[in-house]
């Protein structure tokens, strides 16, 4: 089934609830109603995958050919079901992710049962009924809370209201709530709040990546004693914060950035971390900076259970994430796409082109005109008497500078001086001429070329998730398209044959052995690079690298990035001091499965031995230039017998230190 037939498919669905991403039916498998594509399709996946019964309801998604099997084990007697599991299978990459919510303090549930079900089903007039009843009594007016079960149970108890069967009914004071009671324990919150020195993990990384743009304002939701608030003011931004504790009488107010920094992990109530979702996405007016602590980020010595997460010694609460659920929980009740960003750190944009603008900045990569035209040999002087740049430099080098980042030449909105540079040149066909003359057409052809696998990159990770509709992007990010590959479906049919190539080990294996920097290990099938070379590799390994981004965050913030060529996986590695400690220690290590589509981080920091890193040199780029110092300490490791095995594969940090009775920095002083 192509996606033309898909879509005709689900617009011929005659029943189901329809909701603007997606629409929801009972499985129809017996329906003949329903087209044999379809149903065919969904056969085989449910054959393929081993995908049982108790998968009983479907999610077609309607912007891109993907179909969820969600697991509803109470769907006929249960009012309000709570989702037990979900797989979604994406029909052109062939993606498969499988997410849990059993063990989830506060799942999802469904309302208005009746519109997943055909009219003349047995159980649709009942249903429906219920539903009547509910919004009546105005249960069902608030669609962003009431989505999660303990959010509904309260909004059910604060009313009086209780459930016989599919009836709504009124609880007798001696009924009490059905909700579950809340743990007899005083949460002591503000204990959590931090007085900081520097501006925060998160709004650092919002700064370093230009998310918080000349002019615009920013909230912290839950400021603690307000350090960001105040670093952020002093940049030149209207900043203000709000905490329920050290700033309660502040004014939560609108804003084009608002922070929720490390804020749902102190809740202990699940279902006020939806509440305190909503309210920082309700301030936001261009985008929301989440910020979280991570499973495999546990540092304390004593702690206890309590609830879904742990109580410390300080009697504080921290709720450590796994990042398949931070990201769903985030989904799944903003409605929208959470980008990662950093470990356990997540924006999410309201305007879909600042999130694809967002992303597709992020797989663009920096040109050093003049470095390039270098290497071509192709630098030289203008010698002609009357050169425009001799009297226009700094014009004609941001001119340039805008003509290579885009790979074409800049519309008056995306470059604000193009009068000025006509009048300077006599045309911007002539300005484009001057920098051929002086930096070489293959120079511009050569930054064309990178702007073009730019775009194939982005377009490419963005199958991970989903189709991106063209009305969605942007002005500029449109005319790009258009401009490198004639249409957005070319584009999209050069990124699926990039993106399958990707999943290919031949074509890695391929990509890999052109290089002549990282280290290749055949033993293990693993390529290792570092962060400064990732501009470097192919087109092909550029978009294995981001689509784990796509899952984690930034990989350009590890140290070393390990590629798995036989298993669709990478580890971002991160090292104490890798830049100048001679023999790095490990600190964490971030695997992602782009297969599962799941994240596991590995804290390196505890336990009685630390893994170092020996011979770091291998994964520089050959003119590097500390890698002669680094050759001329590695010849004496090899001296006492190490070998340059892997990665981390040689003694520990305590054995190391126990045969060099000097220690790693007196080793080090003694052969660099």
């Amino acid at each position: 089934m192509n996606a033309t037939e898909y879509r005709q498919s689900l617009d011929a669905l005659p029943f189901g609830k329809r909701l603007p991403g997606a629409v929801y039916v009972i499985d129809p498998r017996d329906d003949l109603r329903i087209s044999s594509a379809l149903r065919i399709t969904v056969a085989e996946l449910r054959k393929r995958l081993g995908i049982g019964a108790e998968f009983n309801l479907l999610k077609f998604h309607t912007a891109s050919p993907k179909i969820s099997f969600l697991a509803y084990p109470d769907f006929e007697k249960h009012p309000h079901p709570t989702l037990a599991e979900s797989i979604i299978v994406d029909l052109v990459t062939g993606k498969i992710r499988r997410d849990n919510y059993r063990t989830r303090a506060n799942p999802p549930i469904l309302h208005r049962k009746e519109t997943f079900l055909p009219q003349e089903h047995p159980l649709h007039a009942k249903f429906a009924k219920l539903t009547r009843q509910e919004e009546a009594a105005g249960l069902l007016e608030d669609t962003a809370r009431i989505g999660f079960r303990i959010n509904w149970e309260r909004n059910l108890a604060e009313k009086g209201l209780g459930f016989k069967g599919h009836r709504l009914v009124e609880l007798a004071i001696t009924d009490g709530p059905k909700i579950p009671p809340v743990q007899e324990k005083k949460i002591q919150r503000h204990k959590t709040a931090l007085v900081r020195r520097e501006i925060s993990k998160p709004v650092k990384t919002l700064l370093e990546l230009g998310q918080l743009r000349r002019g615009e304002s920013f909230f912290d939701y839950g400021c603690g004693h307000g350090g960001d608030v105040e670093a952020v003011g002093k940049l030149g931004h209207p900043s203000d914060g709000w905490d329920p504790v050290h700033a309660p009488e502040a004014r939560k107010q609108p804003a084009d950035v608002v922070n929720l920094g490390f804020v749902l992990n102190v809740i202990e109530d699940p279902a006020e971390r939806v509440e305190a979702l909503l309210d920082a996405w309700k301030l936001t007016r261009r985008s929301l900076l989440i910020s979280t602590l991570i499973a495999g980020q546990e540092a304390y010595e004593e702690i206890q259970t309590f609830g879904d997460g742990v109580l410390t010694s300080r009697d504080t609460f921290q709720k450590f994430f796994d990042p398949a659920e931070i990201q769903s929980l985030i989904e799944d009740t903003l409605h929208t796409e959470a980008v990662p960003v950093g470990l356990g750190i997540y924006l999410v944009f309201r305007d879909a082109a600042d999130l694809h603008d967002f992303l597709a900045q992020r797989s663009r990569r920096f040109i050093d005109w003049e470095s390039l035209s270098r290497k071509l040999g192709l630098l030289r002087s203008l010698k002609a008497k009357r050169d425009p740049y001799d009297t226009h430099r700094e014009l004609l080098d941001a001119y340039w500078e805008s003509v290579l980042e885009l790979g074409r030449m800049p519309r008056d909105e995306e470059f604000d001086r193009l009068t000025e540079v006509r009048q300077a040149c006599g045309s911007l066909t002539r300005a484009l001429q001057l920098f051929i003359d002086r930096f070489g057409e293959p120079t511009f052809n050569a930054a064309r070329q990178r702007r073009k696998e730019d775009l194939l990159v982005f377009i490419a990770a963005a199958q991970l998730r989903r189709k991106i509709p063209f009305n969605q992007l942007s002005q500029r990010l449109q005319r790009d398209l258009r401009s490198f590959f004639g249409s957005y479906a070319n584009a999209e049919e050069k990124a699926r044959e990039l993106m399958f190539a990707a999943g290919d080990e031949d074509e890695l294996e391929i990509a890999v052995a052109q290089l002549d920097f990282g280290f290749l290990d055949p033993r293990e099938g693993h390529f290792t690079v570092h962060r400064a070379l990732l501009d470097e590799l192919p087109v092909i390994l550029r978009v294995y690298v981001e689509c784990a981004a796509r899952l984690y965050g930034n990989p350009r913030e590890a140290d070393l990035i390990k590629i798995h060529l036989h298993s669709r996986k990478l580890t971002f590695h991160y090292y104490r001091d890798f830049d100048k400690a001679p023999l790095p220690e490990l600190l964490t290590r971030i695997k992602i499965d782009l297969k599962r589509l799941f994240v596991t981080v590995i804290d390196h920091t505890t336990g009685p031995e630390h893994q170092l890193l020996f011979f770091k040199e291998r994964f520089l780029a050959k003119d590097h230039p500390e890698r002669a110092k680094m050759d001329r300490f590695s010849a004496k490791l090899r001296k006492v017998g190490l070998c340059e095995d892997g990665i981390g594969y040689g003694p520990s940090k305590e054995k190391w230190e126990k045969f060099n009775h000097l220690g790693n920095d007196g080793f080090a002083e003694t052969v660099c």
